[in-house]
């Protein structure tokens, strides 16, 4: 990597750090990462005007192009992008992180992922199919996905027939969760365009998976919100992201299916 950053940027780097599939290095004084590229190359020149959006506050990532003005560069077989680090003191992510992050755009056809009900019913579809063909090898996900799938379909009933699509689209992001911090937060790799509530229901989906909480809690939160907002909040909590995210874990990546007691017992 060392040679590459040469060759694309003219930056020496002595010394650089590889942590999974990322490379991180200090350069006059200002912290970087480069950061392999798993998202459709087609979406980058949207997800860079997104991110100058956020930049322009003060808090964002800064894309540092190449010599020759590209926003990704190749390296072994791969893409990636080179960026500096925002200016904040990184911690874990809160409520009004994910509250105060408003910055309202018009739809980028790319990355609009603001059709819950259709993309769902295609992903769900495919679930269906896929697990079929291999239930008899997962038999504590085949105890249980039905009722999950039911979850589902509910919230795409509950979407579909209740949701205003009048609703202004923000920059948000493919997951939001309490274990995120704030550079991972800040991360353009992980914006899309969506409703505000994405979001917060993510946000506070994951919360009722992970913490204890109280009723209180919510209607705290939710005496603040319109009828609209309170109704894509619930149709986002009750998207059952949290199993399929695991499923696909261990379906793909051979995670031990006992992981996924831990999150039936909360059911």
């Amino acid at each position: 990597m060392n040679n590459a950053i040469l060759f694309f940027f003219d930056i020496s780097i002595p010394n650089i750090k590889k942590i999974n599939n990322n490379y991180y290095f200090k350069y006059l004084n200002s912290n970087y990462g480069i950061y392999l590229y798993e998202r459709n190359p087609a979406d980058i020149v949207d997800i860079y005007n997104l991110n100058m959006i956020v930049l322009k506050s003060g808090i964002g990532y800064e894309i540092i192009l190449t010599k020759n003005n590209e926003i990704l560069f190749n390296y072994k077989n791969s893409y990636y992008i080179l960026m500096k680090f925002p200016n904040v003191n990184n911690r874990l992510l809160n409520y009004n992180d994910v509250i105060n992050f408003n910055f309202e755009i018009n739809s980028i056809n790319n990355i609009d992922k603001s059709n819950w009900g259709t993309s769902w019913e295609n992903k769900i579809d495919f679930i269906e199919y896929q697990f079929n063909q291999m239930k008899s090898k997962y038999p504590i996900i085949s105890n249980y996905i039905d009722y999950y799938i039911g979850l589902w379909e509910n919230a795409i009933s509950y979407f579909n027939n209740n949701i205003d699509f009048n609703n202004k689209k923000y920059i948000c992001h493919k997951r939001v969760n309490i274990d995120m911090d704030l550079y991972d937060f800040l991360n353009p790799l992980n914006f899309v365009i969506d409703y505000k509530e994405r979001d917060i229901g993510d946000y506070l989906k994951s919360y009722i998976i992970n913490k204890n909480y109280s009723l209180s809690t919510f209607d705290n939160i939710f005496n603040r919100l319109s009828r609209n907002s309170i109704i894509l909040i619930i149709t986002r909590v009750l998207f059952p992201s949290y199993f399929f995210d695991l499923y696909e874990s261990i379906i793909v990546d051979k995670k031990d299916e006992q992981e996924i007691l831990e999150i039936i017992k909360k059911n």
